[in-house]
């Protein structure tokens, strides 16, 4: 076929991608993950949703909700669920 051809396989040598292997899940990578798993059982699926939207995620809520009232609701539910979520870590003050 001309040129040096394909060279012998070696099949005992150990096959590599290349890559770095990916370490382990950390401890406290579980703990969190289970701590998040607290919140949205306390929350519930929609404010646990608009809880990480707007503080995990960055959004506004004007980005989120087009009308006003349904903004001033928002803004309702996220404070009642940031006072339950402070309660639940034991941040709440006393009022």
């Amino acid at each position: 076929m001309g040129g040096k051809g394909a060279g012998a396989i070696d099949y005992g040598k150990e096959h590599v991608d290349g890559g770095k292997g990916r370490d382990p899940i950390t401890e406290r990578e579980v703990n969190a993950g289970k701590e998040l798993a607290r919140c949205r059982a306390l929350l519930g699926v929609r404010m646990y949703g608009l809880v990480s939207a707007v503080c995990g995620e960055g959004y506004a809520l004007t980005e989120i909700f087009a009308g006003k009232r349904e903004r001033l609701t928002a803004a309702d539910c996220l404070r009642m669920s940031l006072d339950d979520l402070a309660e639940l870590w034991r941040l709440a003050t006393r009022r």
